[in-house]
Order: C-alpha cells, then sequence, then structure tokens
C-alpha cells in the first residue's frame, strides 16, 4: 500500500470517527465516500415527494466538502 494511499485511508478514519462521535455532520465523509455523486441533480420523482409533504424544503447547490488536513489526522492520539 502507498503511503498517499494509507493517508486517505487514516483521513477517512478520522471523518468516520469524527462523525460517529458527533464532532461533524458527515459532509466531510459523504464527500469523500461518494464524491461525484453528490453532485449530481436531485431526481424530478424524488423532489415531487419532498413537495408533497408540504413542508418547506430547501434545494441548493452542493457545497464542495472541506478537506481533511494531513496534520489533523497525525495528531490525533
Amino acid at each position: 500500500m502507498s503511503g498517499q494511499k494509507e493517508l486517505l485511508d487514516l483521513a477517512i478514519a478520522v471523518e468516520i470517527d469524527n462523525f460517529l462521535c458527533g464532532n461533524s455532520d458527515g459532509a466531510p465523509l459523504f464527500q469523500a465516500l461518494y464524491g461525484a455523486a453528490a453532485n449530481e441533480p436531485i431526481p424530478e420523482r424524488l423532489l415531487a415527494v419532498l413537495r408533497s409533504h408540504g413542508e418547506a424544503v430547501c434545494v441548493t447547490e452542493a457545497v464542495p466538502a472541506a478537506t481533511p488536513a494531513v496534520d489533523a489526522a497525525a495528531s490525533r492520539p
């Protein structure tokens, strides 16, 4: 396994830990796991279901996730 791959795996592990501990909303983890799929448009059928429930639904453009800092991953105990 290359050093870069190990570093990426460590960064993802840190994001999983942050999410499970409640320190993150999971956005960086979602971006790391699903990448470009997060930028795909929401299907009209799903939007129709969401709209039919009567509550206000805010659909905005995808927000790019923050890239995990290498030094943050290395500094965890």
